[in-house]
């Protein structure tokens, strides 16, 4: 056997035992960047929500904005590697579901990172008066047209990804683990509870959810 010839059998094998820790893995890289991206968010949310009298809040450390921003764009794309996970699961079963999993969940993955960095740097440089006494979704609505444009995207995906994902085999609790269920949930929940905290949890749901759905791939699947 040539030399070129084993470096290939070398750099397979290595190939597919990457592969293979992925699919066993993954989740937990996922829930690990769902972890830093929940953490980004509520970072974004305490500098804006701070800027409300009526809330009593403190006023954030310098420097959060930025952590909080870097967090979110970097954890949220990881996203897809979950998704990926999800969809490998059930390809046998459920392919044509499974493959629009991996796919929606991977444009979800990218857009809604980039939306996160939008979101900082709105903040950061307070346009639209983010930072200026609104609550925190009027506040993004007032960044503009791009913004808007990267939330309805980011849903769109966000809304494939659910519905596709309801479609593949699983046990009834796992339903509930549902992202699009989740966030309606922790939303619904969000209005009951003592401010400030309704500022955070309403907001954060969509990066919560994503939380509670990747443990799931590692604790019920």
């Amino acid at each position: 056997m040539s030399e070129s010839s084993s470096r290939k059998i070398v750099s397979a094998g290595g190939y597919d035992a990457a592969v293979e820790w992925l699919r066993k893995w993954g989740w937990l890289v996922a829930l690990i960047a769902a972890a830093a991206a929940t953490i980004g968010d509520l970072g974004q949310l305490w500098t804006v929500n701070a800027a409300r009298p009526a809330l009593g809040l403190a006023a954030p450390p310098k420097g959060i904005v930025p952590a909080a921003t870097l967090a979110g764009t970097l954890g949220i794309p990881l996203y897809a590697v979950g998704y990926y996970v999800r969809a490998h699961r059930a390809r046998r079963k459920a392919p044509k579901c499974a493959a629009v999993v991996a796919i929606a969940g991977a444009a979800l993955a990218v857009v809604g990172g980039s939306l996160h960095a939008v979101s900082g740097v709105l903040i950061v440089n307070n346009v639209g008066g983010i930072t200026g006494g609104l609550d925190p979704i009027a506040g993004m609505l007032a960044g503009g047209p791009i913004v808007l444009a990267l939330w309805a995207i980011t849903a769109a995906f966000f809304v494939c990804a659910a519905i596709s994902e309801a479609c593949l085999p699983q046990a009834r609790v796992a339903r509930l683990f549902n992202p699009a269920v989740l966030v309606l949930l922790l939303s619904a929940a969000a209005s009951l509870l003592p401010l400030p905290l309704p500022d955070f949890v309403g907001p954060a749901a969509l990066n919560i959810a994503h939380l509670l759905f990747f443990a799931r791939l590692g604790l019920l699947d």
